[in-house]
């Protein structure tokens, strides 16, 4: 594989294991707080706005991150319909579905950071924090797709790899 190709891919793996890092910390920030919450609104008769306002924040990151993850490692919903013994036909569709995937991706940043610049200025309402916290969740989604669509097409195919996996 060229040393360009590789890098993708290298890339690709590398931030793929990454944000699975990062989505395993948000699990569990997420659990602290809506933990917190409930022992507060039981104990206190109080709870605090703010934690549910940041677990739902860190919700939308952890879908949309796992989401790119989900590609990259291709345990995402998938329908086969194309059977195993028309080898080309699959590699032309997987290459399809991952020049698809890019085209999201492409979709999705350039929307999410347009959004983005529409709604810059707004705050949350209880923590007060730049709405961008939450949407820039959108354009980070739609770069990792392209990266890891575009690692897919320059990967050989891992079809009979998942397929073996699954047995």
């Amino acid at each position: 594989m060229p040393h360009p190709l590789r890098f993708i891919s290298m890339t690709s793996r590398l931030l793929g294991r990454l944000v699975a890092g990062v989505c395993i910390i948000i699990v569990y920030v997420m659990l602290g707080l809506l933990v917190t919450q409930v022992l507060m609104r039981y104990f206190l008769g109080a709870p605090p706005s703010w934690t549910e306002e940041l677990a739902i924040i860190l919700f939308a990151w952890l879908v949309l991150l796992y989401a790119t993850v989900g590609l990259r490692e291709g345990f995402h919903v998938a329908i086969e319909t194309i059977p195993t013994r028309w080898g080309a036909v699959q590699r032309f569709s997987e290459r399809l579905v991952a020049v698809l995937v890019f085209g999201f991706g492409a979709v999705t940043l350039v929307s999410g950071i347009s959004y983005i610049a529409r709604t810059s200025g707004q705050m949350t309402a209880a923590l007060q924090m730049p709405i961008e916290t939450l949407y820039l969740s959108v354009p980070v989604c739609g770069a990792l797709l392209m990266l890891h669509a575009l690692a897919l097409l320059t990967e050989p195919s891992r079809t009979g790899q998942r397929r073996m996996d699954a047995l």
